[in-house]
């Protein structure tokens, strides 16, 4: 958008399963064919400039981009077919149903709400007494970034829910960028350094859809006697896009393929590490009762590489543990925007393309992630170039440097977070 072996206890989540909507079938959607024939499409037309270190895949149409918003939607099926056995859900990766989320493939309750733009919101994840955070088990994906000296934050897209309140909010980053213009987002921040706000004037970021500290829809809670008290609300934040007189309508977000099946070829993983520093270390387990990743994150300082400690991450907005039906490793370029002895600031090139480690329904894939479009979320693809199958659901995306460490073992995958080389080395 361009212009300015799961815990004994954890085994009561099974209990979500019932308000999944994972085994749901989504009738009245055509389902493509997984024939080679036709699973091959054809080459997109324009690949966006930036870092793209090899040809873009030969088998994947992506259309070009329309904000345009639909002027009329597809009715809800108006019978539901007995079945017995539980059906597959594909759909995607365009001529999405309206009434379906494009950023997880599943229908919602309310189809106005997607048409609307989705909302970015920069959260933060240290220091620990931070969490639990508000709202983020409601957003559709979360990414979650190396920030600056071991630290990482959030960046949570809202889209197909509402969040009466989310946060606690905090600062931009360059990174950002990425977030407004592939999902053509509302950006919801509390502040910036000078050279990121400088930053974002010289890429000439839309400055109408910044929502900073504006009470409402962002409110600082006085019971909260620290600085991350700042937090927002989404249908609010929708109202104040619209008092601008901004467009706040439908955007094409779509790009990606969703699947109850897979089919492709997967090593068995209960467990995922993501070991960003002794600060920030998550570990994801495998629930088979509600049949996806829950999140345990570090809870204290591993300073000395052996007090690693987790507890089971939550929302305190909804009281639910974070999860995620497709859990994706990002490796992306990192380098130094800006270093001295109190202040980095990193430039993540998610641009072009990289590999990914995709982990869902306790399975892992080797695949490749691919920015077609400036203003499109990532796409992302097995390693013959053809849409990967995600499972519908929310997505998380763990962000890292592509020299990090990756290391599988058995039915256990950690991955080590690398720095990029300081830069006077």
């Amino acid at each position: 958008m361009r212009k300015l072996r799961l815990m004994p206890t954890l085994i009561l989540f099974g209990i979500l399963a019932a308000c999944s909507f994972s085994d749901q079938p989504l009738f009245g959607i055509p389902a493509p064919s997984l024939s080679s024939d036709s699973e091959t499409q054809s080459t997109p037309s324009s690949i966006p400039e930036g870092n793209v270190t090899d040809p873009a895949p030969s088998v994947l149409e992506i259309p070009p981009v329309s904000t345009t918003p639909r002027s009329t939607r597809t009715p809800w099926p108006s019978e539901t077919p007995t079945v017995s056995i539980d059906s597959i859900i594909r759909v995607g990766p365009n001529n999405f149903p309206d009434y379906v989320n494009p950023l997880t493939g599943l229908p919602v309750p309310n189809p106005a709400l997607l048409d609307r733009r989705p909302i970015v919101a920069k959260i933060p994840n240290y220091p620990h007494d931070v969490r639990p955070q508000a709202g983020i088990s409601l957003a559709d994906h979360i990414y979650e970034y190396y920030l600056e000296f071991g630290l990482t934050r959030f960046a949570a897209v809202f889209y197909g829910n509402d969040a009466e309140r989310f946060g606690p909010i905090r600062s931009g980053r360059i990174f950002d960028k990425h977030m407004m213009d592939m999902y053509n987002a509302i950006f919801v921040f509390n502040s910036a350094d000078k050279r990121t706000l400088d930053y974002y004037e010289d890429e000439e970021l839309e400055i109408g859809y910044f929502v900073v500290e504006q009470c409402p829809p962002l409110c600082r809670d006085e019971r909260i006697n620290s600085y991350n008290n700042l937090f927002g609300n989404t249908s609010q934040v929708h109202e104040l896009i619209r008092r601008r007189g901004l467009d706040d309508s439908r955007q094409d977000l779509s790009g990606n393929f969703f699947s109850s099946i897979s089919g492709h070829d997967f090593s068995e993983v209960d467990d995922v590490y993501v070991n960003y520093s002794y600060a920030n270390y998550v570990h994801w387990v495998y629930d088979p009762n509600i049949e996806q990743y829950i999140r345990l994150q570090g809870s204290r300082d591993n300073s000395d590489g052996a007090s690693a400690k987790y507890t089971l991450h939550t929302d305190a907005l909804t009281g639910q543990p974070i999860t995620a039906s497709n859990l994706i490793i990002l490796m992306v370029v990192h380098d130094f925007y800006h270093k001295s002895s109190d202040t980095e600031v990193f430039d993540i090139d998610l641009t072009g393309s990289g590999d990914a480690y995709v982990f869902r329904d306790n399975k892992g894939y080797l695949a490749r992630w691919h920015r077609y479009d400036v203003n499109k979320p990532l796409a992302i693809l097995s390693t013959d170039g053809r849409a990967f199958p995600l499972k519908p659901g929310v997505t998380f995306f763990q962000i890292i440097n592509r020299t990090s460490e990756v290391i599988p073992m058995d039915q256990t995958w950690t991955f080590d977070f690398a720095r990029p080389p300081e830069p006077d080395e």
